[in-house]
This record gives C-alpha cells, sequence and structure tokens, in this order.
C-alpha cells in the first residue's frame, strides 16, 4: 500500500517536473506578427486617394559654364583627403593565407549583422566581412598574419563598445 503511494507520489512529482521545465509555445516575432496587423487593421479603413500631380513643379535647371566645376578638380574640397587610403579604391586581393581575424558579434540576424559591420567599417576603415556559418551571421574585421596585430585591434574594437570582440584564426585576404 505504502508503495502505490510512493508510486504516484513519484509519478506526481514527475509530471510537474515535465510541465514546469517545458518551453512555451509562442515565438520571438510574434510580437512583430501583432504590430503588422495592426497596421494593416488601422489601415484598411481608411484609403488614400492620391490626386497630386509633380509634373508642374519639375523644372530644369540650368548651370552657366563659368560656375560648372568639373569632377577632376573636386579634390581640393576634401581636405587632409587621401584617396590612396580609402580601401576600395587601389586594393587587389593576390591571394589567401592563413591569419587571424577579430570577430565582433555572432547573431541569427542578417540585417542586425550587415548593420554591425558598416558601423565598424565607418569607426576603423578596415576590411569587414559577414559570413554565414549556420546558424549565425558573424561579423569579422581585418586581414591579419600575425595574431599580435589582431590582439591590437581587439583592443581597439573593445575601447570602441564591442566587448564581445575576440580573434579567430581563419583563411585571410593578402592585398597588393
Amino acid at each position: 500500500m505504502i508503495q502505490n503511494y510512493l508510486t504516484a507520489l513519484v509519478c506526481l512529482i514527475l509530471l510537474l517536473l515535465m510541465t514546469a521545465c517545458s518551453s512555451s509555445t509562442g515565438t520571438r516575432y510574434e510580437d512583430e506578427k501583432n504590430v503588422v496587423e495592426e497596421t494593416t487593421n488601422e489601415t484598411q479603413g481608411t484609403e488614400l486617394d492620391e490626386d497630386f500631380d509633380m509634373t508642374p513643379y519639375k523644372t530644369e535647371i540650368d548651370v552657366e559654364e563659368e560656375y560648372y566645376t568639373p569632377q577632376s578638380s573636386l579634390k581640393d574640397v576634401w581636405y587632409g583627403y587621401d584617396e590612396s587610403a580609402s580601401p576600395n579604391m587601389q586594393k587587389n586581393i593576390i591571394g589567401t593565407a592563413d591569419g587571424f581575424r577579430v570577430q565582433i558579434i555572432s547573431t541569427d540576424n542578417i540585417d542586425i549583422a550587415n548593420q554591425t559591420r558598416s558601423e565598424v567599417y565607418f569607426k576603423i576603415s578596415k576590411e569587414s566581412y559577414v559570413s554565414f556559418e549556420p546558424p549565425f551571421y558573424k561579423v569579422k574585421v581585418g586581414d591579419f598574419t600575425s595574431r599580435k596585430e589582431a590582439n591590437d585591434l581587439k583592443f581597439k574594437l573593445n575601447q570602441l563598445g564591442y566587448f564581445e570582440a575576440r580573434v579567430v584564426q581563419e583563411t585571410v585576404n593578402i592585398f597588393e
């Protein structure tokens, strides 16, 4: 008789544990769907009637020759701008080698990865890459053949607020 009570008690405890530890049925995208549904419900009742014609307001802009400046003379406007320092201007990949890059972020959202890549590129002007290693998009910066250079960049990125930055070993590009 006591054994039946113990068996029932163990079964009850297991049942409670299984139901208490189970995952929820909702998804993280559920909130986004609700927002989209609410905005579509609000706009369904009102239709916009666009009857504005833009053609009378389009005008031709005439520029006299004496005020026109050709593109080649605009270099003087950019004080301290060096075209050779621009990463996309004259860099050609001549090969690949084993090296190091600094991984900044690993996320499952490609938009966040691309946004982080562009932010880092404009902050430090180094080559940055987004790679997909299922299920994550990883943002990596730099092409270094020595670990010391990669660690120096990691330190700089930590100072800029990218605290998850770490040096990873990877095949890197060799530029001219």
